[in-house]
């Protein structure tokens, strides 16, 4: 593919996905979101998982999808390593009480299990020595992410199994949103209380240089929203497919599909979530459900201030 060509492809693929964001942005006030990781006391496996699987019922969720959800709209996913996840229902900036009705189902949802498996989740961003655990999911796109963890940096398969984080989301109404919102999430993974510590750090350094870190360029505050689209697009389609060692421009295909596809997979500091759409900040370590308070409010106050 000549320069001309990629170009080609950035552009076109940039103006369907501002497309896709604004076509699927809601009206109304902005809303924040979360993910929050724990990771097991000890490495689980297959087995494990399925009697987990079995076992969330009685904790209030249903399995729909591959995840499972409670009445509240909470949802449960899994990382590679059994980490579990819990993923927000969309919340308003003060709605606090809701927040503190999440976090408490979330610490009880945990107890029980401990209680019924002796299996404690914790909050930390690393254990080591996880990389050599059983793979807990069986998903194709997990199977081959380990794959290609296992050969393009040193350390993705600790990424995979042996990490938890938090993800801090927040929604895309408008496109004028569209640079303020990425450049404080940008920002945010460089202060202390975002940015992640040490050892998770360089463990994502050697994971998968094409796929991580925070790689965008030439973004400042007169950017317009296009830019910033076509940014994250020729980011993605630079990173290599998970099952060729390709960039997603050489492929064969690159129909815009398979580029919604390809960009799930694309783990940088900051991320568009194309669900919401929302954009991410990915850097935080796990941590405990005070501290998780103390960093949502400040997240919340500084978005606020758009």
């Amino acid at each position: 593919m000549t320069p001309d060509t990629l170009n080609k492809l950035i552009h076109a693929h940039a103006d369907k996905l501002l497309t896709l964001i604004l076509n699927k942005a809601p009206s109304g006030p902005r809303t924040y979101g979360f993910e929050y990781e724990f990771i097991p006391s000890a490495p689980l496996n297959l087995e494990f998982m399925e009697k987990l699987y079995s076992f969330l019922p009685e904790c209030g969720f249903s399995r729909k999808n591959g995840s499972f959800i409670n009445s509240s709209g909470v949802y449960i996913a899994f990382e590679p390593g059994g980490q579990i996840e819990y993923h927000s229902s969309p919340l308003l900036p003060d709605e606090h009480d809701k927040l503190n009705r999440i976090l408490f189902m979330i610490e009880q949802t945990n107890f029980n299990i401990k209680q019924k498996f002796g299996i404690d989740y914790i909050t930390t961003g690393y254990i080591p020595n996880r990389e050599d655990s059983p793979l807990c999911l069986t998903e194709q796109r997990y199977i081959e992410l380990h794959q290609r963890l296992s050969e393009s940096g040193t350390r993705g398969r600790e990424m995979m199994k042996g990490t938890a984080s938090i993800h801090f989301h927040v929604l895309i109404r408008f496109a004028e949103e569209i640079v303020p919102l990425f450049l404080n999430l940008c920002a945010m993974t460089k202060l202390d209380d975002f940015k992640m510590k040490a050892k998770r750090r360089e463990i994502w350094n050697n994971t998968d240089p094409c796929r991580c870190g925070l790689p965008f360029k030439g973004i400042d505050k007169n950017s317009s929203p296009e830019q910033v689209i076509r940014e994250i697009v020729r980011v993605t389609v630079s990173a290599d497919l998970l099952d060729e060692k390709i960039p997603f421009f050489k492929n064969q295909e690159t129909g815009f599909d398979k580029f919604l596809y390809h960009l799930t997979t694309i783990f940088t500091n900051v991320r568009l979530n194309i669900k919401g759409p929302t954009f991410e900040i990915r850097t935080t370590d796990s941590t405990s459900i005070i501290g998780f308070k103390k960093l949502w409010t400040e997240f919340i106050n500084i978005n606020e201030q758009i």
